[in-house]
């Protein structure tokens, strides 16, 4: 190609490269100001760091789009330098003919390019020039304005009012009831000492409370040192937790069955292990190692009765021969099964309690589940222990109703839960068959001495109702 020609072409190309560079940067700043701006109006913290990577990566890009999209390609430069210069189609005729050796051709590419080496190459200019003044303006406005706007402030906090607490007569009543039912209760004379000391300890560090957080807090407080009395005492996780840590199926399934306080799944547990032993299934040696070791490795003192009871049941086991019949095997595990429930029993009495403690705080101070620790609550399913639960109903609403239509009425309706429907049910619906079970427990030396006294109190309690005149009348 000619002189005059490259020259134009050095032009075009050094005008796209400039065009390019103007819109990448302008895009940039552009894309760094709205950014600034959007954080000014929602009062957020300024990240001018990912601001400018991000405008860098769109200049980068728009750099890149403009170029190839005005990309001075030879047959675009000649029709531009014919439309712009009025030379018709001389520049592309050269163009086109610039390796015919004809002398017509050749002629006709020495009068062009002669024409564009005396033309200025100011009188050609590239395409949407107007397009690349406006985008810096775009873009200068863009970073003054945001500039010049004001950084909205942060919403302040809300006023954190704290009213003042007195305790009611009817609060301070409710509590004392409170202390009397569980020392009534079933719960075992040491978790039930502590919990005693722990409300009445609350009930005169409440009388000189004089704000609401304060009691609040000192509440929350209380309800955290009855889960830890009674989560101390209570062994059946760390024995279910070291049953679950042998590599035996079959024991790991009885840890998960004791982990649940279920009587339906350690039931469950003892059938299918009756079933497995009577066609050889499983090795009665093996399942009483691991019980033995698990209870060996574990913190548990082996006076504990859940322990001895576990114990005495892998010693037996162990000593299960070929010639051990099927009904001594299955009287074994039918024996251990009523003696580990008796045992667990208590220790559900203890986190029953415990439970209707923390709810009954809760629903005299007016505090939310939601605002006690997640791990105080032994039963997460229990609907009391949903976030959203309304805990401002007086005692009377939720303990303050009989149970009952026939010739008793039983004292509250108070829920526990039923292994066979499993469900939470009124007590006084499954009192009666609970009470045969333990019954036959305690005629056929079963239970333990030291248990016999306590469950007889506790279902003593349980059937202090009152007699139904109108029935009897």
């Amino acid at each position: 190609m000619g002189k005059g020609f490259l020259k134009f072409k050095r032009k075009l190309w050094t005008g796209v490269v400039a065009r390019a560079l103007i819109l990448s940067i302008s895009l940039g700043i552009i894309a760094w100001s709205l950014q600034w701006l959007i954080a000014k109006m929602t009062a957020a913290s300024p990240d001018f760091f990912r601001y400018g990577l991000r405008s860098a990566l769109l200049a980068l890009l728009g750099f890149a789009v403009v170029l190839l999209i005005l990309l001075p390609r030879d047959k675009r430069i000649a029709r531009l330098l014919d439309r712009q210069l009025g030379l018709g189609e001389k520049v592309q005729t050269m163009l086109a003919f610039r390796r015919d050796e004809g002398d017509m051709a050749s002629i006709q590419r020495a009068d062009t390019d002669r024409i564009l080496c005396e033309t200025p190459p100011k009188k050609v200019k590239g395409a949407c020039t107007w397009l690349f003044a406006v985008v810096p303006v775009v873009a200068c406005f863009c970073l003054v304005g945001t500039v010049l706007v004001p950084t909205k402030e942060p919403p302040s906090p809300p006023p954190v009012i704290d009213n003042n607490f007195s305790i009611t007569p009817w609060q301070e009543q409710a509590l004392q009831d409170l202390i009397e039912k569980v020392k009534a209760s079933g719960m075992e004379a040491e978790p039930k000492e502590g919990v005693v000391k722990q409300l009445e300890s609350l009930l005169i560090k409440l009388r000189n409370t004089k704000k609401e957080s304060v009691m609040k807090e000192t509440v929350i407080s209380t309800i955290e040192a009855i889960h830890t009395i009674v989560s101390d005492h209570n062994t059946y996780d760390m024995i279910a937790a070291a049953l679950l840590r042998i590599p035996s199926q079959s024991v790991q399934e009885l840890g998960g069955a004791i982990d649940s306080l279920k009587a339906v799944l350690i039931g469950d547990w003892f059938n299918a292990s009756a079933e497995a032993l009577a066609v050889g299934g499983i090795n009665p040696t093996v399942i009483a190692t691991g019980i033995t070791q698990a209870l060996t490795t574990s913190s548990v003192d082996n006076t504990n009765e859940v322990h001895m009871v576990l114990m005495a049941f892998a010693v037996n086991l162990a000593s299960v021969t070929e010639e051990t019949s099927e009904d001594e095997i299955n009287s074994l595990l039918a024996k251990t099964e009523d003696a580990l429930n008796a045992a667990l029993f208590i220790q559900v009495t203890n986190e029953t309690v415990e439970d209707d403690t923390i709810y009954t705080l809760l629903s005299i101070f007016g505090i939310k589940a939601s605002e006690v620790p997640e791990h105080i609550f032994n039963d997460p399913d229990d609907p009391r222990a949903e976030g959203d639960y309304d805990q401002n109903d007086d005692l009377d609403k939720i303990h303050g109703g009989g149970l009952g239509s026939g010739d008793m009425i039983f004292g509250s309706d108070d829920t526990i839960y039923d292994p066979e429907k499993d469900t939470y049910v009124k007590y006084g619906e499954v009192l009666n068959s609970y009470y045969a079970r333990i019954t036959d427990m305690l005629v056929d030396g079963t239970l333990p001495p030291e248990l016999e006294e306590a469950l007889n109190d506790y279902f003593a309690i349980l059937f202090n109702g009152s007699e139904n005149k109108e029935n009897k009348n």
